[in-house]
């Protein structure tokens, strides 16, 4: 994997937040089986990705992620620190178990936090936006985290019904 070209603020703040997410990660009391926790960090990273994929490619164009177009380890970091992101936003959802019209009013403040933290990001230069808002962003969450409860519901589902080795 290639390193970036130089070291600026924008690799400093993605160290930092993996750094305290990492942290937070490590305190926080185990809840959910280590194969549904990597589902959950992979599902939203991947969306991150997918998303990013289209909405940074060539002929769109709308924003970088880093110093350049050119994918390298930071890249990495921050679908990493996008993972942890999903892993929290679950993992809180299913601490106070949220039901009902709560779940709506979850969506959106995580939606809020998302956008404010695209932001921060793009303010120190991790993303960089030719003609990309952070606002867009928040329809966007509003949209995907709805999709990543329900993949959370189905994972677990899943691995309440698959029979156990003793």
């Amino acid at each position: 994997m290639k390193l970036p070209n130089s070291f600026d603020i924008n690799e400093w703040f993605v160290l930092i937040c993996m750094f305290i997410a990492f942290s937070v990660l490590h305190l926080l009391p185990k809840r959910f089986p280590l194969s549904i926790s990597i589902l959950i960090m992979l599902y939203s990273s991947t969306i991150a990705r997918f998303a990013d994929h289209i909405l940074a490619m060539p002929r769109i164009d709308l924003y970088d992620i880093m110093n350049s177009p050119y994918y390298d380890l930071f890249d990495i970091f921050t679908y990493v620190l996008i993972g942890l992101a999903g892993y929290f936003f679950v993992y809180v959802y299913d601490l106070f178990r949220i039901k009902g019209f709560w779940i709506a009013v979850y969506i959106v403040i995580w939606s809020v936090f998302g956008t404010a933290f695209e932001w921060l990001s793009s303010y120190f230069k991790v993303f960089i936006y030719k003609g990309w808002k952070p606002t867009y962003s928040f329809t966007f969450y509003l949209f995907v985290q709805p999709l990543t409860l329900l993949f959370f519901k189905y994972v677990t589902f899943i691995h309440q019904k698959t029979p156990k080795d003793n």
